[in-house]
């Protein structure tokens, strides 16, 4: 598999594992910063787009669900992979069904861990290759092509913006 490198935040308030996880992950060529609390984490993320949070579900001002939930509302190209020494299935299911990209138990065995930021770059530059090919498509197919200044057509317009998400078929006549 191929090795992509990423700009990474990583959480946890024990400084040893902390700082053994940024270590090896710099090894692997990301840009890796660190913080030791929600808030510090929420600081740094407003400040800079991490493609990648790694986050332990402890911390000590608010448990890693506060981050993962702002995360979703603020940072929405950010992958977010839990972390816990904790692990149940009924929380790995609900670290999910908020956002989280995944769910990790410690100790996080090197490979599991970078399997998981591989996946997640993966998916996140499947995304933007997407919405580059969806902009294409629409300055070359889009209704900025149609030449219509009448009112009708203008109405005509706007019918066809509102059913193009659907699959929708539709019949234009005149």
């Amino acid at each position: 598999m191929k090795s992509t490198q990423g700009s990474l935040l990583v959480v946890d308030d024990d400084r040893h594992i902390l700082e053994a996880m940024a270590d090896y992950l710099r090894s692997l060529g990301h840009r890796t910063e660190t913080a030791q609390s929600c808030q510090q984490a929420i600081d740094r993320m407003a400040e800079y787009p991490f493609q990648v949070v790694i986050c332990d579900v402890n911390l000590p001002d608010k448990d890693g669900f506060h981050l993962l939930e702002w995360a979703v509302e603020n940072a929405q190209y950010t992958a977010v992979i839990m972390l816990t020494g904790y692990g149940t299935i009924e929380s790995a299911v609900e670290a999910i069904r908020v956002g989280a990209f995944d769910y990790l138990t410690k100790p996080v065995i090197d490979d599991e861990l970078n399997l998981a930021i591989q996946r997640a770059l993966g998916q996140r530059a499947i995304v933007e290759e997407n919405k580059t090919l969806r902009k294409q498509l629409d300055e070359r197919f889009g209704l900025a092509k149609i030449v219509g200044r009448d009112y009708r057509m203008q109405k005509m317009f706007d019918l066809i913006e509102s059913v193009s998400d659907t699959r929708a078929n539709v019949l234009i006549l005149g």
